[in-house]
Parts: structure tokens; sequence; C-alpha cells
């Protein structure tokens, strides 16, 4: 076995067991995990992008992270007024140190912000729904077996590359067996759900076709966060965002997919009852 895949191998078996336990836990534990993760996510990202030297918009950038991995206990009105006090002090900073920080260090810090942070939150928007503890696992769902399946079906059938400039590996076959794997990953999970655990959902039951068009669209953006990691790696000439998790890189390494799977899960579930 290759040393890269025994590392592989080995975090996963460490850190599956801690994921489980994280999504079993309270609203209040994946908050604290989202917080965490988007500190070193953060960091990572600003290591890759070269603003670590700006030290005084890090910590800025951190302590908004903070703030908003904790949005969903403010109301809009609050939000609307913390935001606005947020770009009015990086105008500021800008004004203060304007021969060391221009406007595209603002601007990579605010997209920073909403990549991970922000988007990364949608974990706990979607534990505190109703029934959340068991849509959470769709956002796990979403992003670990359309890879996984894209992957597979990539390495046996792969033969038409899908963006060999940003992602050489990639093709069309895998991207087409992971969206397909996606799609009937969560069909499996709602009868898997409907009939062992029926009796937690107060006599509803999961919607199967409902649940294989989110699997889709978990699916297509699930990808969409891969090539959009891997599009800015290639823009700023790095392999990996970091070395915590051995074999798999960094935090934004194994979570590009989840960024955007989250959100996605959380609007689809706010506009179409999955549950009947």
């Amino acid at each position: 076995m290759e040393p890269s895949l025994k590392k592989r191998l080995l975090t996963s078996v460490i850190g599956v067991p801690l994921v489980i336990l994280a999504l079993l836990s309270p609203n209040t534990v994946i908050t604290v995990v989202v917080i965490l993760a988007s500190l070193v996510g953060l960091y990572e990202y600003y290591k890759a992008v070269d603003l670590l030297k700006n030290k005084v918009l890090c910590i800025a950038g951190y302590l908004a992270s903070i703030v908003i991995s904790t949005g969903a206990s403010f109301s809009t009105p609050v939000n609307l007024v913390l935001v606005f006090t947020f770009i009015i002090a990086l105008f500021i900073i800008m004004l203060l140190s304007n021969k060391t920080i221009s406007l595209s260090h603002i601007g990579l810090l605010i997209v920073g912000l909403i990549y991970i942070p922000f988007f990364l939150s949608h974990l706990s928007y979607v534990r505190a729904l109703p029934y959340g503890n068991f849509y959470i696992w769709l956002i796990f769902i979403g992003a670990f077996l359309t890879d996984t399946c894209a992957y597979f079906v990539g390495c046996n059938l792969g033969k038409h590359k899908l963006c060999p400039s940003i992602s050489p590996k990639k093709t069309v076959e895998g991207a087409i067996g992971g969206i397909l794997g996606g799609g009937l990953s969560f069909v499996l999970f709602g009868i898997i759900v409907n009939l062992f655990f029926g009796k937690f959902l107060d006599g509803k039951h999961f919607s199967l076709l409902l649940l294989f068009v989110l699997g889709i669209l978990s699916a297509v953006v699930s990808e969409i966060g891969d090539l959009v990691a891997s599009a800015i790696k290639r823009q700023y000439g790095i392999k990996d965002f970091g070395n915590l998790l051995p074999g798999h890189g960094g935090i934004l390494d194994r979570c590009d997919s989840i960024l955007f799977v989250a959100p996605i899960i959380f609007l689809f579930l706010n506009l179409v009852n999955i549950l009947v």
C-alpha cells in the first residue's frame, strides 16, 4: 500500500468516528465545531492568498468569523448592523494603512468570510431546523459519497477530461457517476430512515423523489465546490491548503464540498417540504 494511501486511511479511521459523534451531538456542539473549523480554514485561506502579512486584517477576519459562525443567534436587524459596522471598519483600516492594505486585500478578506464561515455556518442552520438531527446527515452524504462515487467511476470508466486546466484527473464520466451516486445515496438514506427511524418523524416519512432531486442538486454543487478549491490552489500555486489532515491536506481540502452542499440543503429544505 502506498504511504499516502496509508495516511488517508489512518486519518479516516480517526476522523470518521469523530464526525459521527459530532453529528449525534446537540446544535451547540455543531456550532463550536463550525467556529473551530472556520478559524483553521480561514488561516489556510489567508496563507494561500498571502494575507497573513496583514495581521490587522487577519485578526478582523477571525473575529468576524466567530460572529458569523454564531449568526443564527442574532436577529436579522442585528446581523445587518454588524455587517455594516464591519465593512465600515475595514474601509477605515484601509484608509489608515493605505500603503500596505489595498481594496484587493479587503476583497480577498470578504470573499474568504463568505466562502468559509458563512457557508460552513449552514451546518448549524440545518441542525437547528425541525428534524435537523436527520437533515444534517444529508450534508455529509452529499459531499463525501458524491466524491467517492465520482472517484471510482472516473478511475474505471473515465475517458473525457472535465476541466483539465483546473483538475486534470477529473473526468466527465466521473462527474456523472458522482451526480447519480449522490442522488441514489439520498434515496438510500430516505429508505433506511423511513424503515427504521420513522417513529422519530411524528408519523411523517421522507419523499424519496424529493430526496433524489435534492441529492442531484447537492452532488452538482459538491463537484462545483471541489473545482472551486482546485482553481484557487492553481491560481496561487499550491498543492494543498494545509497539512492538518495527513493524506487529505488541510481543513479546506477536506471540506471544500461541504462548504457548498450545506447552503444548498438549507435553502432547499426551506423551500420544499421533503417530509410528507
